[in-house]
């Protein structure tokens, strides 16, 4: 329920794009709900403020294998690769001549996140499919 919450808070925020999410059964997930609540809540925000506003931010979740995977698509020019490379650190904002909200500290702190719960956050653009933001987590045992 908590990613859930987390998509509709933000679409109450952002009441003119739409989110579509499919969120698989995550009852076998063990973490900090709160700080992967902070995780997703980032990457959402971070496509909606990137993305092509005419197309949807995709949200998927789920089990896969012993794996907890989270992905967050949204369309729109690609990230080139010299600046992927930048995205996860702190302070990190695309140059553009737009002036911007933000501190550049979204993605860095959601991949900080990921590392705590021994995962990873990762970023796939292409012009195809759209930026994809990853995280991936081992499933804990009990």
């Amino acid at each position: 329920k908590t990613l859930e919450h987390v998509i509709s808070e933000v679409q109450r925020v952002h009441p003119s794009r739409p989110i579509h999410s499919n969120i698989g059964a995550l009852e076998r997930i063990r973490c900090d709900h709160e700080r992967i609540a902070q995780l997703l809540s980032n990457l959402v925000a971070n496509a909606i403020s990137h993305g092509d506003a005419e197309s949807p931010v995709e949200v998927t979740a789920g089990v896969h294998g012993e794996v907890f995977v989270l992905s967050v698509t949204n369309q729109g020019e690609p990230i080139p690769e010299s600046v992927r490379a930048q995205l996860f650190l702190p302070y990190s904002r695309p140059i553009t001549d737009e002036p911007q909200a933000g501190l550049g500290l979204g993605l860095y702190i959601a991949s900080e996140i990921a590392i705590a719960h021994g995962g990873t956050l990762e970023v796939c653009s292409t012009r195809e499919q759209g930026t994809v933001f990853t995280f991936s987590m081992p499933l804990k045992s009990a």
